[in-house]
């Protein structure tokens, strides 16, 4: 995932830089980079060519991906884009177990069915936007559902329904 997230930052920069004058006759043509190329040291210039040679070695799809991710990333709102450096920088800052720890979550995260890690996040934004005494509320008939037998959970999930019409 860091790896990723570095190429895609990278990809970005780099296929800015090598195009060159190709950049300057497109609309989205930023007139500062140039001035950005040539105030980067030797060095910078150095890694920044190594960065996209291996960008270029890799396989065709997953540079697809990759400008594909980019395009997402472009696309972010200024809010956003600062809201996932933040959080890269946070997880760069973890230590090896950390990271794994993360990673397997979510790849976990990952094989659950898009429509149930859509409806976790509307639970979790309605968790969020619940006051203090509704998320002890909350919390109290968790812990006592949580200790329900499977058949008291389907019971109750049966008197739901109903009321609700389903």
């Amino acid at each position: 995932m860091r790896r990723t997230i570095v190429l895609v930052l990278l990809v970005g920069l780099a296929a800015l830089f090598q195009a060159g004058p190709a950049v300057a006759q497109e609309d989205e043509f930023a007139p500062d980079l140039l001035e950005r190329w040539e105030a980067l040291s030797p060095e910078q210039k150095a890694e920044l060519k190594k960065k996209l040679q291996r960008f270029k070695s890799l396989p065709e799809e997953r540079q697809e991906e990759l400008k594909q991710r980019l395009e997402r990333f472009r696309k972010l709102s200024q809010k956003e884009r600062r809201r996932l450096r933040q959080n890269y920088r946070a997880f760069q800052r973890l230590s090896e177990q950390e990271r794994a720890l993360i990673l397997k979550r979510y790849e976990k995260w990952q094989k659950i069915p898009r429509k149930d890690r859509q409806r976790f996040r509307r639970q979790l934004r309605r968790l969020h936007r619940m006051d203090a005494a509704q998320r002890q509320q909350f919390k109290r008939r968790l812990k006592r559902w949580l200790h329900l037998t499977p058949e008291e959970r389907e019971r109750i999930r049966r008197i739901i329904r109903k009321r609700r019409g389903k």
